[in-house]
């Protein structure tokens, strides 16, 4: 996938925005952290790696803030199921 976007200027920085579908492909989001690279003329995006330490500090601590979908344990059996 290839597309062309226009640099913008934002005080002293140079602005590139990606287009909402890259993103999508990329898994990506405002806020996400990504790692830029230089080859020659090339600029690569792409998301950056975290540590194990990293992804615990963003999870959440307690079992009662995970966001579980928990309606299916209210279903009744459907076929052959031994319960």
């Amino acid at each position: 996938m290839s597309c062309t976007a226009t640099l913008r200027q934002s005080g002293g920085s140079i602005i590139l925005s990606i287009p909402k579908t890259i993103a999508q492909t990329l898994a990506v989001e405002a806020g996400s952290v990504v790692e830029l690279s230089v080859h020659g003329r090339v600029l690569s995006v792409a998301p950056a790696r975290r540590s194990l330490a990293e992804r615990l500090a963003a999870s959440p601590s307690s079992p009662a803030r995970w966001h579980r979908e928990e309606s299916w344990l209210a279903d009744e059996p459907t076929g052959r199921e031994q319960l």
